[in-house]
């Protein structure tokens, strides 16, 4: 079951015929599937071939759905154009809109280590590791992007940490949601911060952290339409 979150057409401008087609979607099955923590947003491009009359059709799979944006923008699509507009959309916060903002547009800096999406009906949060391949003078080359979900207060937050190794992020992330352990501060240059510094996962999504024991599918509950 998919749900449409965001879409663009481009159109040729030498034809005005449609040419690409960009689509942001959630996938409502993944939060039943039989693997748990599998990334439930996708990412679609239609490329169209006008003169063979022919298509190509790319697809792939981000956390949270600001990462999808960023895989289509790397493909063609306009950021301005492809607005993430849920149904019944959640509150957040300044710094969590400016985080998604630099994540839609962050380019190729960032690499997918890992990620994980709980979405059980009383703990319901998404986990990212990064790699910073460009990390700016004084900052620590990891990164873990975490997004909480208050069902109760239909509300969330995104926020992000650095880590100086992929083992010191994946201890954190083992503990996620506990109340003493907080997520570190990402050190750094200031203009960094001041931007929101946010890391960016771009395509393949792996998943090799320990997995929680699904719940029975009775009480599995469907993702939240938020934002």
């Amino acid at each position: 079951m998919y749900t449409s979150l965001a879409i663009q057409h481009a159109t040729n401008p030498h034809t005005g015929l449609l040419g690409d087609s960009f689509y942001v979607v959630y996938d409502g099955t993944m939060t039943w599937h039989d693997v748990p923590g599998m990334a439930q947003y996708a990412a679609i491009h239609v490329d169209r071939d006008l003169g063979a009359g022919t298509y190509r059709l790319d697809y792939s799979r981000h956390p949270i759905a600001a990462l999808a944006q960023n895989w289509l923008v790397q493909r063609g699509a306009d950021l301005d154009q492809l607005t993430v507009e849920f149904e019944d959309p959640m509150a957040t916060d300044q710094v969590t809109r400016d985080l998604e903002n630099f994540l839609a547009a962050s380019g190729d800096r960032f690499r997918n280590i890992d990620d994980y999406t709980h979405d059980s009906s009383d703990f319901y949060k998404t986990w990212i590791i990064a790699a910073d391949d460009r990390p700016d003078p004084g900052q620590q080359p990891v990164r873990v992007i975490y997004e909480d979900i208050d069902t109760a207060n239909h509300s969330y937050t995104l926020r992000q940490g650095g880590f100086a190794t992929v083992d010191a992020a994946r201890s954190w992330v083992d503990r996620v949601g506990e109340p003493d352990n907080p997520l570190p501060p990402l050190t750094g240059a200031p203009s960094a911060r001041a931007a929101g510094a946010g890391a960016h996962s771009s395509v393949a999504i792996t998943l090799s952290a320990p997995a929680p024991a699904p719940a029975p599918a009775e009480d599995r509950p469907a993702r939240p339409q938020r934002r």
